[in-house]
């Protein structure tokens, strides 16, 4: 399947601000269920953007604007092929947990195991584990599988309930939230049996009759586990599905610290609002490399001002959830 990609993000500052230096994740991943054939981000005001590619495969840009501006908007655009990953077995043999606690001693595992920022465990964890019996008590891929359900079903699509920056306990003890919590949730526990697992960054290509419960105009995260045998395999419970061919990955990290799809820093005493479009289509051909992919999701023309630090000279991250 060959999908295109349109993510638009707008901050709208209450002051001005200056010295913007912002990172962004927004580019597809290319690995071998996935290439990306295209990609362009355009950034208001102007500024020069570099590029860069992290230890886990991941494509960042960067970029500063050093004059006074009051709006920041960005605009990705991408065209990736993505294919349908192997079928899954039923089940695993049990003794894969001894090929697991093997191999998540290798350096490319060991820091997909042990807690991160948003994934620690807390006593609601532990009360949710023990309400669904987890742990080791059947195959890893069985259990895992078993898992996205129960996540799937024990807790509510709802926005705006969580922030980018919440703990689990939030949505765990609310049983509602959106896929940034769902996939940290899923995270500490798989992490908890010793199982190395990932936070996913991306979108998903909606159809009316998936049924999904995420939104179609926002980014999206899912959670891969490394299995023996299969590799990184990828789950996503706020769907209940397993990863597909609708799937499109951006990102890989521990957790959503090391995945938003832009963050940064800047001078001045500003608070700050978000305004996010995003669109997936699929492509029955490539469209031209001039071709606008979304002609009606237009990046607004800001230019920045030549004055210095606004305010006070305190940084302030910017984040958007998942």
């Amino acid at each position: 399947m060959y999908y295109a990609v349109t993510h638009l993000t707008i901050y709208h500052y209450t002051e001005p601000i200056s010295d913007s230096v912002m990172e962004v994740r927004m580019h597809p991943r290319n690995d071998p269920n996935q290439r990306c054939l295209r990609f362009n981000l355009e950034v208001r005001p102007r500024a020069r953007i570099f590029s860069h590619r992290d230890y886990l495969g991941n494509t960042i840009h960067s970029f500063n604007i050093p004059g006074t501006h009051e709006r920041l908007a960005l605009k990705a655009e991408g065209v990736a092929e993505v294919k349908a990953p192997p079928p899954l077995p039923d089940a695993l043999p049990y003794s894969a947990w001894d090929d697991i606690d093997q191999h998540s001693r290798e350096r490319d595992l060991y820091d997909m195991v042990m807690p991160s920022h948003f994934t620690e465990p807390t006593p609601l964890l532990d009360d949710f584990a023990a309400e669904i019996r987890w742990g080791r008590i059947t195959d890893p891929l069985t259990l895992v599988s078993r898992l996205n359900t129960q996540i799937y079903e024990a807790f509510d699509y709802q926005q705006h309930i969580t922030k980018a920056d919440s703990p689990i306990d939030v949505a765990l003890s609310e049983r509602r939230g959106v896929c940034q919590d769902f996939a940290h949730i899923m995270l500490a526990l798989t992490r908890q049996v010793g199982i190395p697992s990932r936070y996913v960054s991306g979108y998903l290509y909606h159809q009316t009759e998936a049924n999904d419960r995420s939104d179609a105009d926002a980014s999206h995260a899912w959670v891969e586990c490394w299995l023996p045998g299969l590799g990184w395999v990828g789950f996503d419970p706020t769907n209940n599905l397993v990863v597909s061919d609708r799937h499109i990955r951006v990102g890989v990290a521990s957790d959503y610290g090391n995945a938003s799809p832009s963050r940064g820093v800047f001078h001045g005493a500003a608070d700050s609002t978000l305004e996010v479009r995003v669109k997936v289509e699929a492509l029955d051909e490539l469209p031209m490399e001039e071709a606008a992919l979304s002609p009606e999701i237009e990046l607004p023309q800001y230019a920045q001002g030549n004055g210095g630090a606004a305010g006070s000279a305190a940084a302030q991250s910017q984040q958007q959830q998942q």
